[in-house]
């Protein structure tokens, strides 16, 4: 704002505070009070995310909708409440069974897509499959994914 201002010589002079930018001493504080807030607002930048890399490192939902193959409960952690992640499973046995498809060399996204939409299962679209394929909570989740590829 204080560029555009500047753009067209318009001087600030503020009713609230000593601001006049028409003085060598009001642009000064001025600046001062635009670095501070600057300072303050990537403080608080850094401590949203400093927080928010914790709570999810200690198991905290973060939010958003559940992946396909989970579902939601309420769960109180450390004294605060918060959800976590449940396997549901009908959708975990889908996910089971893309993971199993998808492990086969000669099967492509289309053709697990077809699948489903052919058996009734689900309708993923190409880009919906490729997520849940390549989203890693299905690797942290209990849904023995991994015990396909051991058979």
């Amino acid at each position: 704002m204080m560029e555009l201002f500047q753009k067209y010589n318009v001087e600030f002079v503020s009713s609230t505070e000593k601001f006049d930018t028409s003085t060598p001493m009001g642009r000064a504080m001025l600046n001062i009070c635009i670095v501070f807030a600057q300072l303050e607002r990537e403080s608080i930048q850094q401590r949203v995310t400093d927080t928010y890399h914790s709570r999810s490192l200690k198991g905290f939902r973060m939010g958003g909708k559940a992946p396909y193959g989970f579902h939601t409960e309420p769960v109180k952690m450390d004294g605060i409440n918060t959800k976590k992640l449940v396997p549901n499973p009908d959708e975990a046995k889908h996910v089971r069974l893309m993971f199993k498809m998808y492990a086969q060399p000669e099967t492509s996204y289309g053709d697990i897509v077809r699948y489903f939409a052919e058996h009734g299962i689900k309708d993923f679209s190409r880009p919906a499959l490729a997520n849940i394929l390549c989203n890693p909570i299905y690797v942290q989740a209990d849904l023995d994914i991994y015990e396909f590829f051991k058979n």
